[in-house]
């Protein structure tokens, strides 16, 4: 394996937290004591979270801006990420052999960066990654590679051995039709693991599987 910089996913990649996101929305309005109605359930339905919190500031008439809102939700998450997140099993061994080879690492994550700092820290693993970005940072999502082309672009090291680690499929289409290898990680959270096996460089159940 020709490695000198390591792209990570966050969540189910790095961190066993998808289940987390189930009807987040939700347990979030909840917790601003907004009472949603039937109507209101189908309304939110399919809605992504920045729509959703849009949504809920014209439909309840909120006070908060909609960027306030975000904020409040990243802060809930943040609490609930210190709860609840763990690290996915023999990651921090498979990331102290990475250190001990001069790989640089980074992270391309659909999460906003402070909940992630802070679990981070909670488990000793801040200081392994030289970059953090979100694509609430960038302002794409992960149907375009422009997350994963900045974080390179900042851990400085040639595409042709910079390595994404990904659980999700459609973001591992992403990566790999843009020219980058691919580790494909399972998590029960993917649907189509068979798929994203078929278009993985290397497809892993455990950290402890790859020979560096």
């Amino acid at each position: 394996m020709n490695i000198t910089g390591a792209i990570f996913d966050f969540d189910g990649t790095l961190f066993d937290s998808m289940f987390i996101w189930k009807g987040i929305k939700y347990k979030f309005l909840d917790k601003l004591e907004l009472k949603l109605t039937a109507e209101d359930e189908e309304a939110f339905r399919g809605l992504y979270l920045r729509e959703s919190l849009i949504l809920a500031k014209e439909r309840f008439n909120m006070k908060e801006s909609c960027e306030e809102l975000f904020l409040m939700f990243f802060n809930y998450l943040k609490e609930l990420y210190l709860a609840e997140a763990e690290p996915k099993n023999d990651i921090i061994p498979f990331l102290e052999k990475l250190k001990a080879m001069g790989v640089k690492m980074g992270i391309a994550t659909a999460t906003g960066e402070p909940a992630l700092e802070a679990v981070l820290e909670k488990y000793g693993m801040r200081d392994y990654f030289s970059v953090i970005l979100s694509t609430y940072t960038v302002g794409a999502s992960k149907t375009d590679p422009l997350v994963y082309d900045r974080v390179l672009e900042e851990l400085g090291t040639d595409k042709a051995s910079t390595w994404v680690f990904e659980d999700a499929l459609y973001a591992a289409k992403t990566a790999k039709a843009n020219g980058y290898n691919l580790v494909g990680i399972y998590d029960e959270s993917e649907p189509e693991t068979a798929a994203l096996e078929r278009i993985s460089d290397i497809y892993i159940h455990n950290y402890a599987e790859i020979e560096l």
